[in-house]
């Protein structure tokens, strides 16, 4: 049996992955993803020459799951990504996150500025409009059913555009039903859901500001959750950035369209060697 490797952050064990050498590259997860979310960025990264460092939040998957609302939040999870990244001996890193990953990661590189070299956010937010918020009470609905095929059915047709849904034919329902009938945890995700909606009170756009590192912003020209409008805000809002649109893709862009996503995240990371300072 192989053990997996885990770290204590108070009370709760976060499951991590360390592939690869050279400079590390932090991936943080969507809302609903799992480390093996990234297969086809980690691959790239690693055969680039980069240390690919991965983890399941709190709430997800493979880490523990703590039973409380207070438990999860923006700030926790930077948190966690800190105490991880000093048990890995990791004092700074290229980091990279899509959707709550990048909302994650904005709030990491203004609470812990010193670790995070260069910053790349796929398809995220900095702030909640209304119709966003109406599409998050859905899929916290989805959660609270506890019954897999509401739950994909709750947000299927939002993450994936129409012409990736055609393509990959009934099967793509099927098979997310199956990977979310096994290992995941429905009330974690209504927790995790629950502090995604306290940006529609409490946004990170006013922050945004104290972000001065290079940024990438990577916009889905066909996001039906978080589309350009909400990259447009956040680009604005940091200075030192760089805002990229990729045409034909749903919010999942990182599954769709893996070959230019790449392509984006490699040169920008080259783009960045570390820096010490």
């Amino acid at each position: 049996m192989i053990e997996m490797p885990y770290v204590r952050i108070g009370d709760v064990d976060i499951y991590y992955e360390d592939h690869g050498s050279g400079e590390p590259v932090v991936l943080l997860n969507g809302i609903f993803m799992n480390t093996k979310s990234w297969y086809l960025q980690l691959k790239s990264l690693v055969s680039g020459g980069y240390r690919v460092i991965l983890h399941d939040m709190r709430g997800q998957w493979n880490s523990g799951k703590p039973d409380c609302a207070e438990c999860y939040s923006l700030e926790i999870h930077a948190d966690d990504l800190k105490h991880l990244l000093d048990e890995l001996n990791v004092r700074k890193a290229h980091v990279i996150g899509t959707s709550y990953g990048g909302e994650v990661g904005m709030c990491f590189a203004i609470k812990y500025p010193e670790y995070v070299n260069d910053l790349t956010l796929i398809t995220s937010v900095s702030e909640v409009h209304e119709e966003l918020k109406i599409t998050a009470l859905r899929w916290l609905e989805g959660a609270l059913s506890n019954d897999p095929r509401k739950f994909v059915l709750s947000w299927i047709n939002d993450v994936y555009s129409d012409s990736f849904i055609e393509r990959s034919g009934p099967q793509l329902f099927e098979r997310l039903v199956s990977i979310y009938s096994s290992g995941f945890d429905f009330k974690s995700a209504a927790y995790l859901l629950k502090s995604f909606l306290k940006m529609a009170e409490e946004p990170l756009t006013p922050r945004l500001r104290n972000i001065s590192q290079p940024t990438l912003i990577i916009a889905a020209e066909k996001d039906r959750v978080k589309p350009p409008k909400y990259s447009e805000i956040i680009a604005k809002n940091i200075t030192n950035s760089t805002y990229i649109i990729i045409n034909d893709a749903g919010h999942a862009v990182v599954i769709e369209k893996p070959t230019i996503t790449n392509y984006l995240l490699i040169g920008f990371v080259h783009s960045h060697p570390l820096s010490t300072t």
